[in-house]
């Protein structure tokens, strides 16, 4: 198989995706519940010379009160790991508790077994998942694989494993071929921005810290991505992410050094359709707690529900000494919920925004009188020379005692 161009890897991924089914290799019920699979993926060519077809671990679960599509089937979701991570079955069980089926791919040829029997319960990056056979390769630090063939390289077979997951769940009888979403952490983030640039077909995507315009970064990104070309040519998600025509959700914190906020934004603003930011200071960066966070579980659910965001931002503008306004809409069907404050995060400091120096302010909102679910919210604290700014709405959903952060888009000045 000769790719040598980004037609001919978009007409590559344009295939697999249309492709209704996934060959599976393997598969058994666990004692936890979980389905085993193993997926066939790519062809690749062994260190020892020889050409094999790899396989994909995956763990697969449908929920036990699932969330019914208006076909009366079940929506489902592609999880992808980040660095030092695997297919987490936790992962897969907090989707199943949100009423949709889950499928977890491991994205380095590996397992969900620790090697030297170490304590599975935790979930660190520092833990060594045992390899399968016909693994296919691992990730080569930042796209340090560049010098091989396309097909050759991490991102391709890690795109191919995720677009190979979404055609086996939309096989399944029991899940709805429409409403099956992605979402991915850290590094997973990043797979998830670079295969909605690929494949238009996922009902909706969340990248969790992970974005495109990583050379943009002043962080490791930038330094080792200068004068990369297959990054700058083939993987690069701001490519093509504007192609993507459906919602996402792009969650992250404000100090967070592996990925900037501005990168973030640089993402996000390629898309002509909804999409949400989720900004929430002090939540670390890490698998587990990129998944306890509650707003991509609320996104996901009100998409499949109608259509469309829950909340987004729709404005946000620099007026004059010092004064910012921030305009939202929030569109939660039926629910009662109660818009509890706005506050205003901002930093003078330049360079990445993960070390930058953050101050925050409560601003004056104000809810619209004729249109339901519109808010305004106000602030004259930002004084000359701020570099960022965004503002958070915190709602809460009244039966649900839960309060959920949607952010406006960052401002840079």
């Amino acid at each position: 198989m000769q790719i040598n161009t980004r037609a001919q890897l978009e007409a590559h991924f344009s295939q697999l995706s249309a492709n209704a089914n996934a060959k599976v290799i393997s598969s058994k019920r666990r004692a936890d519940g979980m389905m085993e699979l193993y997926l066939e993926g790519e062809p690749y060519t062994a260190a020892n010379g020889n050409m094999t077809t790899t396989q994909i671990f995956a763990l697969y679960k449908l929920p036990v009160m699932p969330l019914k599509t208006a076909k009366g089937k079940t929506p489902a979701m592609v999880l992808v790991h980040g660095g030092g991570g695997t297919a987490f079955k936790q992962w897969v069980e907090k989707w199943n508790d949100a009423g949709f089926a889950a499928m977890a791919i491991a994205v380095e040829g590996q397992t969900d077994t620790v090697v030297d029997n170490l304590n599975t319960t935790k979930i660190k990056g520092s833990l060594k998942w045992q390899k399968h056979l016909n693994s296919g390769p691992s990730r080569d630090g930042i796209y340090a694989d560049f010098d091989k063939p396309l097909t050759e390289q991490w991102m391709f077979h890690a795109v191919s494993a995720v677009i190979r997951a979404k055609s086996f769940l939309a096989s399944q009888p029991d899940i709805d071929e429409q409403h099956i979403g992605l979402a991915g952490i850290s590094w997973g983030g990043v797979i998830t921005a670079t295969v909605m640039g690929f494949d238009n077909s996922f009902d909706f995507s969340i990248p969790i810290y992970g974005c495109g315009f990583l050379d943009s970064m002043e962080n490791q990104y930038k330094e080792a991505l200068q004068g990369n070309f297959a990054y700058q040519t083939f993987w690069e998600p701001g490519l093509a992410v504007g192609h993507y025509l459906k919602p996402s959700l792009w969650l992250t914190w404000r100090a967070d050094k592996h990925f900037s906020l501005d990168a973030q934004a640089r993402t996000y603003h390629q898309l002509t359709t909804d999409y949400s930011v989720s900004i929430k200071p002090g939540i670390k960066h890490g698998h587990r707690v990129g998944w306890q966070q509650d707003e991509p579980y609320l996104f996901a659910t009100q998409v499949v529900r109608q259509g469309s965001v829950w909340a987004k931002s729709l404005a946000v503008k620099n007026l004059n000494s010092g004064k910012v306004q921030a305009e939202f809409i929030v569109n939660l069907g039926n629910q009662e919920y109660q818009v509890t404050k706005a506050t205003i995060h901002y930093t003078k400091d330049n360079g990445h925004t993960g070390n930058a120096k953050w101050l925050k302010a409560e601003m004056e909102l104000v809810a619209s009188k004729t249109q339901p679910g519109r808010y305004t919210a106000t602030s004259d604290v930002l004084a000359m020379g701020v570099r960022h700014w965004f503002v958070n709405l915190e709602v809460k959903i009244v039966n649900e005692n839960k309060t959920y952060t949607v952010s406006s888009t960052l401002y840079s000045n």
